[in-house]
């Protein structure tokens, strides 16, 4: 049983980590300068993929990527508990809820961007 969870818990992390890499590099044209280089651009993603100024189509598949990496989390921490070893489960626990945690506070901004558009397109038709 331990298997199947490793197994989900890698195909969504490479999922994930492909899926945010191609978001990077649509965006990294819109990043400062000092932040353009691919050692720098990985430390602005997050803060330039949930920028107003973003896309909504393109927030939201950064949004799924987040997703993503909780699933991953929490899949590995099943596989470690699954497996018998309680110590490492409870560590990418931890880490699954500090995670969880992150994703949610982006979501909140997500929607909050969301709610924007909608205002904005309310203030074009009138």
């Amino acid at each position: 049983m331990s298997v199947a969870f490793f197994a989900v818990a890698a195909i969504v992390a490479i999922w994930s980590a492909v899926k945010s890499e191609v978001i990077r590099r649509e965006l990294v044209d819109a990043f400062p300068p000092q932040f353009q280089d691919f050692d720098m651009s990985r430390y602005a993603l997050h803060t330039y993929a949930l920028a107003p100024s973003t896309s909504l189509p393109l927030q939201a598949e950064y949004m799924k990527t987040m997703y993503g990496g909780c699933a991953a989390a929490l899949s590995g921490s099943l596989g470690f508990f699954a497996a018998g070893n309680v110590a490492f489960g409870c560590f990418v626990l931890i880490g699954f809820s500090w995670a969880a945690y992150q994703t949610f506070k982006s979501w909140k901004t997500y929607r909050t961007n969301c709610g924007l558009e909608v205002d904005q397109r309310d203030k074009e038709h009138k």
